[in-house]
């Protein structure tokens, strides 16, 4: 067990790079060398290393304990996995395995699997308290429970009541309504209309304040923008990774460049992104002629704008000489990793079905060109 950890560790280390393994001074080349000098002793005595080790469990309860780390993340109150995640997961499952530890304990001591019993318990309390003392709090962390509460809820019993099937049934109908189309469920029907913004782009052309406008609406199409250069920043900020993917950018996509930029919960890095955002001078479009508009840069070929996807909740960074215009809103969309934002944003306005979109801004500039 022990040559185990003692493997796994130096595996780990020079995985990540902090160790590193020399023979008479140099790298070595591939698997075969490393074996062959394994069980020839006299190379073997010339091997040297340099670095540390990565101890990856200590690692990660020394970063999980800084909050300054988790914040990046997000904060929760600690007894959040218990009163929520937990009947959140598992719902009737959790209650009634709680219910059914102390009835079991009464009535196992002759019994000669209790030790399992007993290891099974062992296994819930000593995760769901050692996950509670991190402060970021999600509900994914508690899955490895499922297992031991099913043990625990159905010892020694051959059949469960239809009460329980009945509501297993129910819970779980509702969470997957929930999770599976609630949950961040604006961020797929958001990526179609992205989509359809940056693919297909044809008919460019420059206005008169010097701004580059590009027809759009058949993303089927091949994008041709002649000899601009067009660059789209798609920046998230509170939502899951985007499925890039699901843009269906083709390979070979000609002058036309698309940014991806993922920035979690991290408002500092937000803010540092939009306020060096080229902002689109707000103008009006023809009708029936759908168009997407471009801002000039400092090189004459090269135009850029950016999209900004965020939650309804979130408020909106002031960015100097920047303004947000919304070009559409999906919804069902929920963050429950933000649940205690949109509450409080829902309480603050007085309608919380406001607080479940998912919007995209386009950003602009404090000019009109109108």
């Amino acid at each position: 067990m022990f040559a185990f950890v003692v493997f796994c560790t130096i595996a780990d280390s020079v995985y990540y790079g902090t160790l590193t393994f020399t023979i008479r001074g140099e790298n070595f080349k591939d698997v075969g060398h490393v074996l062959s000098t394994i069980f020839n002793p006299i190379a073997l005595a010339s091997v040297r290393s340099e670095g540390g080790i990565v101890l990856t469990p200590l690692n990660n309860l020394v970063y999980n304990l800084n909050v300054d780390n988790l914040a990046q993340h997000g904060i929760h109150p600690r007894y959040t996995h218990l009163l929520i995640n937990l009947p959140l997961l598992f719902g009737p499952l959790a209650f009634l395995s709680f219910l059914n530890i102390p009835k079991t304990f009464a009535k196992i001591n002759n019994d000669s699997t209790a030790h399992l019993f007993y290891v099974f318990t062992g296994v819930i309390f000593s995760g769901l308290i050692g996950l509670s003392i991190m402060p970021h709090q999600e509900a994914r962390f508690l899955c490895p429970l499922l297992a031991p509460l099913v043990m625990v809820y159905t010892w020694k019993q051959t059949r469960l009541s239809a009460t329980f099937w009945v509501t297993w049934f129910l819970f779980n109908i509702i969470t997957t309504y929930v999770f599976g189309v609630i949950h961040q469920g604006g961020l797929i029907p958001s990526m179609g209309f992205l989509s359809r913004q940056t693919n297909g782009l044809h008919d460019c052309h420059v206005v008169k304040n010097g701004d580059l406008a590009c027809s759009v609406g058949n993303p089927t199409l091949r994008t041709d923008n002649g000899q601009f250069n067009t660059t789209t920043n798609l920046v998230f900020y509170k939502t899951y990774m985007p499925p890039h993917h699901l843009l269906v950018i083709p390979t070979e996509n000609g002058n036309n460049h698309v940014n991806i930029l993922d920035f979690g919960s991290d408002h500092d890095l937000l803010v540092q992104q939009l306020e060096k955002s080229a902002g689109v001078s707000l103008r009006r479009h023809e009708s029936g002629k759908p168009e997407v508009d471009f801002a000039k840069t400092k090189n004459r070929s090269n135009f850029e704008r950016t999209l900004f996807i965020t939650p309804s909740f979130v408020t909106l960074p002031k960015i100097p000489r920047h303004r947000y215009m919304l070009l559409t809103s999906n919804s069902p969309h929920m963050s429950f990793d933000d649940i205690d934002k949109m509450m409080e944003r829902a309480s603050e306005t007085n309608s919380p079905e406001s607080q479940m979109h998912l919007n995209i801004f386009l950003i602009l500039s404090d000019k009109d060109n109108i």
